[in-house]
């Protein structure tokens, strides 16, 4: 299920958004929002996967709250000026909706996002039957073996990869990676982190240690690791 926030502050353009979530099975409503610091709030308290973003509001624009929060979930921004499609891809968003928005272009924008999720989603290979996810950096699609990833780290709005042999960083956010890999042996311990269960060498209420490398676990996800790591 895809957790969607909508952030417009016309009550009519929100409403047809909502109206076209609702028709999609996959997609769940987590919120709706007339203004960025609302949005803030929402982001930051509640799991949002994807948000539909208006660019012209009051006080602070869609713009200016992205680059206001950190671990950015998929964006899909909508507008009614033109203008602003230039400025949208710099952000590396998902799409880009001009209004009024029909539901044909809606889907088409969901599409978008469902392939940027593929892309992060584990794969095995055939001759070693070990489970892969691309990852696209330095102009370079990347296929890395879980078995051989120690923790993820989100830094703003890039991801480092922390491997056995090598680190990578990506323009990606690392919320995405733990949607589609906390099934495979990875645990969210912290806002910014994210680990490999069976990498884990020691750790304590407050920390995990893996490789001489101490982790923070975050207050808010503190029950739900130490009651994972002692499994």
């Amino acid at each position: 299920m895809i957790n969607c926030l909508v952030v417009d502050d016309e009550p009519l353009a929100r409403e047809a958004i909502i109206n076209y979530i609702n028709r999609v099975p996959d997609l769940h409503l987590a919120g709706e929002c007339e203004n960025a610091i609302q949005a803030m709030q929402e982001v930051r308290l509640n799991k949002v996967d994807l948000i539909f973003l208006d660019i012209e509001m009051p006080e602070i624009d869609g713009i200016s709250f992205l680059h206001s929060i950190k671990n950015i979930p998929g964006v899909i921004l909508t507008t009614a000026y033109r203008d602003y499609a230039v400025d949208a891809f710099d952000l590396d968003v998902i799409d880009f909706l001009l209004k009024p928005i029909s539901f044909d272009r809606f889907l088409k924008a969901i599409n978008k996002f469902y392939q940027n999720l593929e892309t992060l989603k584990p794969q095995s290979t055939a001759s070693s039957k070990a489970k892969t996810i691309n990852v696209k950096a330095d102009r370079k699609t990347y296929k890395i073996e879980l078995s051989k990833i120690q923790y993820f780290e989100s830094l703003k709005d890039y991801v480092k990869i922390v491997c056995d042999d090598e680190t990578i960083v990506t323009h990606e956010n690392i919320s995405n990676y733990d949607e589609v890999l906390q099934n495979d042996g990875f645990i969210r311990i912290h806002r910014s982190f994210l680990i490999a269960k069976n990498r884990v060498q020691s750790f304590d209420a407050e920390t995990v240690y893996i490789n001489a490398k101490e982790l923070p676990i975050s207050r808010t996800y503190k029950l739900g690791v130490l009651a994972r790591l002692e499994e």
